[in-house]
């Protein structure tokens, strides 16, 4: 069996497995959805999703996996898997929307999960915009114009960045950004460019010593460390002010997972 006719059963097998949307009975709180990277290998969710709860957080953590190999260099070069997750992810946050009028929606990206997140923001329809998103040790191209995203982001975008990441500093380059670009810097590695027009609106933050006393050494993925996300990231996803009453801190809330879900 040639490799095409694999890759193109075990797509027909992820899109079998995973055609409808649940929200948890956490979701009435907010929504953050969390992108992994390439190969659906990482846990990051887990990180994130222990994270916010010490924070306070009561909303759904929902991973979306976009991966239909399960091979990182595949998915970094077969572009076409995250293009069609970014769709999936638009979906998802217009039917979240849909449903529940008011309540928070962010993005959480890992490597080229980035690309999936700012693709999904690209695919929504007019009306429709989220809160905060973060991108965690990006591999789109540092130059990336999230013009177009930003339309759909009612506040910032943030991007950490780290000129410590092995992995960006060298697989990616050969493998290609999650844009398509080579031998080129990520915007994970250097900081993604600021749009003249929305200077206020893309934040980098580079690695810093300090952030090593909650487990983030500015490698490819440990920028999900629970602590880090708890002392870090929390505060652009958790708002006091959200759901004021009911948004105290809680146990940390079953894992979810948004594998797949109708095209567009």
């Amino acid at each position: 069996m040639r490799l095409g006719q694999i890759l193109c059963i075990v797509a027909l097998i992820g899109l079998l497995a995973g055609c409808a949307t649940e929200f948890g009975p956490e979701a009435k709180y907010g929504i953050t959805f969390y992108c992994p990277g390439a190969g659906n290998v990482d846990m990051g969710d887990a990180g994130v999703r222990e994270g916010l709860a010490r924070a306070g957080y009561r909303g759904q953590v929902a991973r979306v996996n976009w991966s239909l190999t399960l091979n990182p260099a595949v998915d970094q070069t077969v572009r076409v898997f995250a293009q069609q997750g970014a769709k999936r992810l638009a979906h998802y946050i217009e039917q979240y929307i849909d449903r529940f009028p008011g309540r928070e929606v962010n993005i959480v990206g890992l490597s080229a999960g980035t690309g999936v997140a700012v693709w999904a923001l690209e695919n929504l329809r007019p009306g429709y915009q989220v809160n905060n998103v973060i991108l965690l040790s990006s591999s789109l191209s540092h130059d990336y114009d999230v013009s177009r995203a930003l339309r759909r982001v009612k506040g910032k975008i943030y991007n950490y960045y780290s000129p410590n990441d092995a992995v960006l500093a060298g697989p990616m380059k050969v493998f290609g950004t999650i844009d398509g670009a080579y031998l080129k810097d990520g915007a994970g590695a250097v900081g993604l460019r600021v749009p003249r027009h929305a200077a206020d609106r893309v934040i980098n933050i580079r690695w810093r010593p300090e952030f090593e006393r909650w487990g983030y050494y500015g490698g490819h993925m440990d920028s999900t460390s629970p602590a880090f996300v708890r002392h870090e990231l929390a505060r652009y996803l958790v708002n006091p002010n959200a759901d004021a009453g009911r948004q105290t801190i809680a146990a940390r809330p079953p894992a979810s997972a948004l594998p797949g879900g109708p095209r567009r």
